[in-house]
This record gives structure tokens, sequence and C-alpha cells, in this order.
């Protein structure tokens, strides 16, 4: 038995004549197959995926910077020989926007994880379960530029390289502490670090945050 709950306990009224065929139709034009060749490389090759995968592809496309062509290329670098590639495209597709609303929902609490680094004497940053940075404190980024990673003035774009084992860890502790080494990029330029890693996690379990701290005395450049 189905059952309906709100605040007056009523049952929704039913659709308006013809509500419910345009909804139909635009679920059915959500769901149908798109057929698109694409060239990767020197060659062709053509897809069929359902139009948001394709929507999809093109917004993470666009995010990263590329092509769609160079996203799909990118994306089926790593799938097996003899792997559907549609199916792989699905799932990266998906992957990708999972990890877009990690950020998405990490920034909400930019400003609040920004301050709380700023206070801090030592190099820190902020990452998302999917190690992507959400904040850099002034000192490591006064620490990097102390590397010639980067100019002395003006923006920093960093990278930095962390063993998913390690961020998965330091998340399941919780209040406890991970020590792993880190890898900072900015261009072509690298530097190594210990980092000792806490994960921080909501009440609801939503926002998954892991804080790194730069070891003091750990960092080797690397050209």
């Amino acid at each position: 038995m189905n059952a309906y709950t709100g605040p007056d306990r009523k049952l929704p009224a039913p659709a308006a004549a013809g509500e419910g065929d345009s909804a139909a139709r635009q679920g059915s034009a959500q769901g149908e197959m798109k057929f698109r060749v694409l060239r990767l490389g020197n060659a062709r090759k053509a897809f069929r995926l359902e139009t948001p995968f394709w929507q999809a592809l093109e917004i993470i496309a666009r995010e990263k910077g590329r092509t769609i062509e160079d996203e799909v290329s990118a994306k089926l670098e790593a799938v097996p020989e003899g792997a559907n590639h549609s199916s792989a495209l699905r799932v990266g597709a998906i992957a990708d926007m999972i990890a877009f609303w990690q950020v998405a929902e990490s920034r909400a609490s930019r400003l609040q994880w920004a301050h709380v680094l700023d206070a801090s004497p030592s190099p820190a940053f902020a990452l998302t379960e999917s190690r992507r940075i959400i904040c850099a404190n002034s000192a490591l980024l006064k620490a990097i530029r102390g590397h010639r990673l980067a100019a002395s003035s003006g923006p920093t774009e960093i990278a930095i390289d962390l063993p998913a084992q390690a961020v998965g860890e330091a998340l399941r502790l919780g209040g406890g502490h991970v020590l792993t080494n880190a890898l900072f990029r900015s261009g072509p330029f690298r530097f190594s670090s210990r980092v000792r890693l806490a994960g921080h996690v909501n009440g609801a379990g939503t926002n998954r945050v892991v804080i790194g701290f730069l070891e003091s005395g750990s960092g080797g450049a690397q050209g």
C-alpha cells in the first residue's frame, strides 16, 4: 500500500489533462540515445549515449578547458582492450560530475576553512575527498614560492598529489592523524614533503574535507 504524507496529509491533486503525457514525452526525450561521431587523434569513432551523458561530457570538457574530443580520448585511455567504450564514458561522466558536486559543496564552507587555515603559522591546505583543493593558506603559498615553484607575486596555481588510501584513512579516523608523502606541483616544477592529514566529516556525512599540514623541514625540490 502506498501512502502520501504531507503537512495536511492530503493526496496530491490529479494531473491536468495532457500534463502526464507532456512529462512522459520529456522523460522519453532525456532517455533517447544520441549518435555522435568524434575525431579522436587520426581516427573517427562513433558513440551512442543518452542525451544527459552527452550534456555531462560537454560540461566536464568545458570545466577542464578541453574539447569534447579531448575529454573522450582522456577517459578512454585507461579503458581495457575490448571494454565497452560507451559504458566507460557513462561511468567516467558520473564520476566527474560527483567530483564537481563535492567541490561545489565544499566551496560553500570555503571561507570558513580559509579563515581556519590562515590562522595556522604552518603551511596547510584543505582538500575534498576526491583530492581537489579547496584552499591553501598563505604559509603554504610562501613555502611554494620559497621552493621557486612559482613567481614571488601574483596568483599561484598548485596541485597536490596524495595517496587515495591516506585520504580515506584520515576521513575514517575522524579526529586522528595520518602521516604520508605529498607531491606539490606548479607548472613543470615539483617538490615533495611529508604531510599530516586530518579528516573532517559534518554531522550528516555529506561534507567530507581533509586538512593537511606540512611537516617542518621535510620538503625537497625537484626540477
